[in-house]
């Protein structure tokens, strides 16, 4: 798998590639964090309102509902940002040259 061979890698853009791997699996953790909070505020919603999210889109008039929705959008695009810059820093579709570490081992 590619994260043994970053985690060994000696040179800088190794190590940042190392990094980025840690920092996307963090974010996921976050994600995921975010999601079970973003549940309990849907449900709060749901019961001082009276309305469903099955029942369609009503329950988006709660002001504390849209911002936890809202919230989601920017864990997803901080975890979307990590991963392209883990596969620019990888040489994918040719935006950086492959770490020579990884290049060497055919990784």
């Amino acid at each position: 798998m590619r994260a043994a061979g970053v985690r060994a890698c000696v040179c800088e853009l190794g190590r940042a590639r190392g990094h980025l791997e840690g920092a996307i699996a963090e974010l996921e953790q976050a994600r995921l964090a975010w999601g079970v909070w973003a549940d309990g505020v849907r449900k709060q919603a749901e019961q001082r309102t009276g309305l469903n999210v099955a029942d369609g889109f009503g329950l988006l008039g709660d002001e504390e509902y849209v911002r936890a929705l809202r919230l989601g959008g920017w864990f997803d695009d901080a975890a979307g940002a990590a991963v392209v810059a883990l596969e620019a820093a990888g040489g994918g579709a040719g935006l950086l040259p492959v770490c020579p570490c990884t290049a060497a081992s055919g990784q």
